[in-house]
């Protein structure tokens, strides 16, 4: 049974911790927040009307969300993979008169029937949504201003 003791390990320390940390920092999926900013330019159209006509452009269809100062979508399948598919909706929310902050909420659909939300949004979910959606807003006169936590980071530089 002294083969299932534990035995006390050496720490990593110098050349193999450095390369323990970068493999781990290769591996490690790029997170996005389930949001961005926009930034809105003076225009004579109302911001609502805007947001919609920027979603419908991108092939999003609208759906009534209730509230009335909110745009949102219908779920969209992005992707299926066998035992579940991606899905994603959009909300897009006026933040007084000069800011929109489009929400992007993506779940997992399982073959059984039930559905899990993705907490971040990972590089190839932001890739298919945000590219066309980015140009129809600024089309529309919404420049894309990042997240809270990315204009935190410009600030610090």
């Amino acid at each position: 049974m002294d083969c299932l003791r534990s035995q006390p390990s050496a720490p990593l320390r110098g050349p193999a911790a450095a390369i323990v940390l970068l493999a781990a920092l290769a591996c490690s999926p790029s997170l996005y927040p389930l949001y961005r900013d926009y930034e809105v330019d003076p225009h004579s159209a109302p911001i609502r009307q805007r947001l919609e006509r920027a979603l419908a452009d991108a092939e999003w269809e609208l759906v009534d969300h209730g509230a009335p100062n909110a745009v949102a979508t219908a779920p969209r399948r992005l992707r299926h993979w066998g035992l579940y598919s991606i899905v994603v909706t959009i909300e897009a929310v006026p933040v007084g008169d000069r800011h929109v902050r489009l929400f992007v909420h993506p779940y997992r659909y399982y073959i059984t029937g039930g559905r899990s939300k993705i907490p971040y949004l990972k590089g190839s979910i932001r890739r298919r949504v945000m590219a066309e959606l980015d140009k129809k807003l600024e089309a529309q006169g919404l420049a894309a201003i990042g997240t809270g936590i990315s204009r935190d980071r410009a600030r610090r530089r």
